[in-house]
């Protein structure tokens, strides 16, 4: 059966095998999602490195991401329905300080290929980490619905260290 339905209640990070030979590659990454849930298919191409997209919080849309060339770390939030009502900048903060875990970072690359699935009552956006990189994207909302269903959040309320790679 699908490992991704509407019941998902948090985000997960699929691998996902690519298949390769003398022509080049496929990468089958909608065989563990269940078909009927998705009404919207969308491509984002960001031309240069370090373009921020989000933070957008959502109560009924469900997206998965995947990467078709370079590289993007993604950013996921819980985040209280009430608190993203009121997107109290100094809530917000406060929150995240008393719930650190709220917030993760996953990386996705086309050199290593995976499925982000983030459902509903999360803020989730990207940074790109790469120049031209190009997300592929699922929803369950069409765009005029899920234009409704947007919260806006500053992407900077998380602390801006979160965006940036740090040298190890």
């Amino acid at each position: 059966m699908y490992q991704i339905t509407k019941d998902l209640q948090e985000p997960r990070l699929l691998k996902i095998q690519s298949i390769s030979d003398d022509r080049g590659l496929l990468v089958p990454f909608t065989d563990d999602i269940d078909h009927d849930l998705f009404h919207r298919a969308y491509i984002v191409e960001d031309y240069g490195r370090g373009i921020i997209r989000g933070l957008h919080y959502h109560k009924q849309e469900i997206k998965v991401f995947t990467i078709g060339s370079g590289a993007a770390k993604f950013i996921t939030m819980k985040l209280p329905e009430e608190l993203a009502d009121r997107n109290d900048e100094a809530e917000i903060k406060d929150y995240i300080a008393k719930n650190p875990d709220a917030v993760k970072a996953w990386v996705l690359s086309s050199r290593h290929h995976g499925v982000l699935i983030v459902p509903a009552f999360y803020a989730n956006g990207w940074v790109s980490l790469e120049d031209h990189t190009v997300l592929f994207s699922l929803s369950n909302l069409r765009f005029e619905k899920a234009k409704d269903d947007d919260i806006r959040i500053n992407p900077y309320i998380i602390g801006e260290e979160k965006w940036q790679t740090i040298g190890r």
